[in-house]
């Protein structure tokens, strides 16, 4: 009996959809992981090359993922003061992030900013205006206020994911005088869940930004 010959059959079909779905499961997945085309294309049955079949370049594709991952965001800002407004876009961002920590790894990348997070960024913009500034000084707000919002939100799901907590064990390991001035700030601080942090945090940025207007 001859062996029969195995042949190639033609490579699976895919679409730009297709190839951002698989990117988002993956980095679902990995949320820690930057993305990389080679475990797309492997999870697709494709070769990294073909990939530029549907995405011109990797910034296509990256500004196409980003789009997808934040597609649902979108914050309710009510019709109340600048200060219920900061509030809900600061919470409303820590909810999506919490649940999509893998954005963190796509909203930026080699000098790039997503297009879907620079209209958030506008968004806030347009809620920091209210107070009266502009320019260099609006810039300087948006810039600190979203850095701030941004790091405790990546601290918060670096916590989570290390389960990271001060412990007095740890604290007995100080000398004696640090071990006492940590000990005073521990019986505080350990009562505090995430959400409290930051709420006040916040809450610290708008009275910051009410003193200086």
């Amino acid at each position: 009996m001859s062996t029969p010959v195995t042949r190639r059959g033609r490579p699976p079909k895919t679409s730009l959809e297709d190839i951002v779905d698989k990117a988002v499961e993956l980095m679902a997945r990995e949320p820690e992981k930057d993305l990389s085309l080679n475990a797309i294309a492997k999870a697709l049955g494709i070769t990294p090359m073909a990939i530029y079949r549907y995405a011109s370049d990797r910034d296509e594709l990256m500004e196409a993922v980003a789009d997808r991952m934040l597609r649902d965001f979108k914050p309710e800002i009510p019709d109340q003061p600048w200060q219920s407004q900061i509030r809900h876009w600061a919470f409303a961002t820590r909810d999506y992030f919490l649940a999509n920590p893998a954005l963190f790894t796509i909203i930026g990348w080699q000098q790039h900013i997503a297009s879907a997070w620079l209209a958030q960024i506008a968004i806030l913009a347009r809620i920091l205006a209210q107070t009266g500034r502009t320019d260099e000084r609006l810039a300087d707000t948006v810039q600190w206020v979203s850095t701030t919002v941004m790091s405790a939100i990546l601290m918060e799901i670096a916590s989570k994911r290390s389960g990271s907590r001060v412990s007095m064990s740890d604290v007995d390991k100080l000398p004696a005088e640090d071990a006492a001035l940590v000990r005073s700030l521990m019986r505080h601080l350990l009562k505090k869940n995430a959400r409290t942090v930051f709420t006040e945090c916040v809450e610290n940025m708008i009275l910051t930004i009410e003193v200086s207007q």
